[in-house]
Parts: structure tokens; C-alpha cells; sequence
């Protein structure tokens, strides 16, 4: 983590007009992106139908491979949502929308959601929509043995990453909630009524059997890939959060979102998605800029960079320990418990309620 002195030296910048020459959409490039992409999205049907009928095994192989494009397909909704993939609020709407059914995602109710995450991601009076429940040691403290148990069962890594994504694509993203409007609700009933015509079309041109085993399977791949990356670009060793008098939006997007260094098929099925610092700092940045944002600008150049490895030791993180700055293993925390005759921060936060959980 950088110093306060490196901090306040990059508070004197200008980030906002540093981030304008990224923030204008390329209608050709976007049009490529989807092009391209949903080419090779169509060619892995017959691809992996072709399979089926050798293997269900090759079958899932294939979902496996699938991937590599499907995952830029969930960036394409993701920058629809954020206003940055087209000028055209028509066509941000449509290819939102189709980008959503294709991940079984509700356009309009997800880009709420994500909208709320960034605009209090960092700050411990706004958890609990769009991220992964985290507790401080004092609220872990306080919870009753039951919901310690529920909390460990929840932060469990094959929990996180196996579970997690089944739940929230599979069965959340189906149902609206009572904080969602009209609009929102609408997605959720539009994405679901496609959804079901979807799968009669395909259905009646391969089989019942080929389209849910394939479906299944091309999702839940993609579900245990996404929730990787959100897990790791927000949860590390010296991850920002702040009470909610002290925090900054700047600091927060810096300081609270990881760099990832990945291989370069990686990065580019994740649309850049591993330059998340930036893309917090200014979610008006389409994928395919940021990388140039990142390569042309020092500022950018020195968040918490996490390599493949270094994500893979975050993995048993999961109390945050306010008074230190750091997110600590339960082992750690146990160390703590026994070097530590009392917790001195005092700070109050709410808890956030069990069934807030896995609204992420």
C-alpha cells in the first residue's frame, strides 16, 4: 500500500482530467468486440452439440473452452451498465439486455446493484450490496456462535467460489426484490421469459438433454469465474475500508481494488476487467482503453498488483481487522486472540444481516 506522503502527493493530480481522453466509446471497436465475440458465442453451440453427441465429457471440455469469449460477453452488459460501451443509450439498452440473457442476468436490476457497489465500494456503513460479506474482528466479536459458524461456512473458499455463483446466477438473478422499481422488476421478467424461449429454440433444433447439460455448464464455469474476480480484486491483505465519515472516493478506488497481472488470453477474456483500480476510479473507461490508460499514465501505475499466485493466497482472507488496515485468515485471527488482550477499536458499525449474504 502506498505511503500517506504518496497519497497526498497523488491527491494533487487531476485524475478526472487524466481519465478524459479514455472515456469516449469507439462505436467500431465496440462493434468488433460484439461481432467477433458473439460469432464464436454461436459457433461453440454447434461446436459443443457435435461433442455431445460423442461425449458429454468432450461436451463439458468445451464449455470449458467457451470461457474465453463468454466471459468478455458479461464485460459487454457490464460496460453497457456503466454507460461506457456505446454513446447511444439505444444500444447500451439492447445489447445490454442480450448480453444479460446470455448470462442469465437481469440488465437493468443488475446495473442498480453494481451502480450501489461503486458508489460506496470501501466503505463499512454500505456493505452488502454487490460484494462479499466481510465482518470486522469487533463485529466477529460480537455475532453469536451461530452466525460465526454461518460466517465461516460462507467465507469457506469452495463455498465462495463453487456455491456462490450457483446461487446468485442460478437462483437470485430470478427473483426481483422489494428495493427494485419498475424497471428493474421488468428485467428480471424479461430476462427470464427469454431465457425459457431460449431454450425451446434450441431445444427443438438439438435436444432438452444437450441444452441443459451445455447451459449448465457453460454458466456455471462462468458463475465460479466471476466470482473469482470480484473476490480477488476487493479482498487482499491491505484492501481499503473506511467508517463512512473518513472515506474517499479516491482512496477507495486506488487503495480498495486490486491490479491483476495476468496471462495475456487471461486479460483479454476478462475484457481488462484486472485494471480495476482504474476502472473504479472511473467506470466511463471502456474495457479496451484501460490498458492504455494504465500503460500511458504513472499515476495508475502503482496499485496492489496480485499475479495468478498471489490471488490464490488471498483465498482464506476474511475479517478485516480495522485498527491494522488489514484483512486477516481465521488462523491469523485465532493469533490474534491469543497475543491480544483486548481489541481497542471501539467503532461501531451495523452487521450485516445473514441474508444479505450472497445478494453479490
Amino acid at each position: 500500500m502506498r505511503s500517506t506522503t504518496e497519497l497526498n502527493e497523488k491527491k494533487d493530480i487531476n485524475w478526472r482530467q487524466i481519465i478524459r481522453p479514455y472515456s469516449r466509446p469507439d462505436t467500431k471497436i465496440s462493434n468488433w468486440q460484439i461481432a467477433s465475440t458473439m460469432s464464436l458465442y454461436v459457433a461453440f453451440w454447434f461446436i459443443a452439440y457435435a461433442a455431445y453427441d460423442i461425449s458429454p465429457w468432450l461436451c463439458l471440455l468445451v464449455a470449458g473452452a467457451a470461457q474465453v469469449f463468454y466471459g468478455r460477453i458479461f464485460i459487454f452488459m457490464h460496460d453497457c451498465g456503466h454507460g461506457s460501451f456505446y454513446k447511444s443509450k439505444k444500444w447500451r439498452t439492447f445489447w445490454g439486455y442480450i448480453s444479460g440473457i446470455l448470462w442469465f442476468t437481469p440488465y437493468e436490476q443488475w446495473t442498480k446493484a453494481h451502480a450501489t457497489h461503486h458508489k460506496h465500494s470501501g466503505n463499512l456503513e454500505h456493505r452488502g450490496i454487490g460484494d462479499i460479506w466481510t465482518l470486522t474482528i469487533e463485529e466477529y466479536e460480537k455475532v453469536s456462535l451461530g452466525r460465526k459458524a454461518f460466517y465461516r461456512v460462507c467465507r469457506f473458499p469452495p463455498f465462495v467460489f463453487f456455491v456462490g455463483g450457483l446461487y446468485t446466477y442460478f437462483f437470485v438473478q430470478r427473483f426481483y426484490t422489494k428495493e427494485d422499481g419498475t424497471k428493474e422488476k421488468q428485467s428480471v421478467w424479461i430476462t427470464n421469459g427469454a431465457i425459457i424461449l431460449m431454450g425451446t429454440i434450441i431445444s427443438s433444433i438439438t435436444s432438452l438433454e444437450f441444452f441443459l447439460f451445455y447451459q449448465f455448464f457453460l454458466l456455471y464455469f462462468g458463475s465460479c469465474l466471476a466470482v473469482f474476480f470480484f473476490y480477488v480484486q476487493h479482498q487482499y491483505d491491505d484492501v481499503y475500508w473506511e467508517k463512512k465519515e473518513a472515506w474517499d472516493y479516491e482512496t477507495a478506488a486506488i487503495e480498495g481494488c486490486s491490479n491483476l497481472k495476468l496471462p495475456r488470453i487471461i486479460q483479454w477474456a476478462s475484457g481488462n476487467i484486472g485494471f480495476h483500480h482504474i476502472h473504479h476510479l472511473s467506470s466511463s473507461i471502456p474495457n479496451y482503453f484501460l490498458e492504455k490508460a494504465y500503460e500511458e499514465n504513472e499515476y495508475f501505475q502503482n496499485p496492489t498488483t496480485l499475479t495468478l499466485w498471489d490471488c490464490v493466497k488471498t483465498f482464506n482472507l476474511a475479517i478485516y481487522d480495522f485498527e491494522n488496515r488489514r484483512m486477516l485468515s481465521f488462523k491469523d485471527y485465532k493469533k490474534f486472540k491469543n497475543t491480544s488482550s483486548s481489541y481497542t477499536n471501539h467503532s461501531k458499525f451495523d452487521i450485516i444481516p445473514e441474508e444479505e449474504l450472497l445478494k453479490a
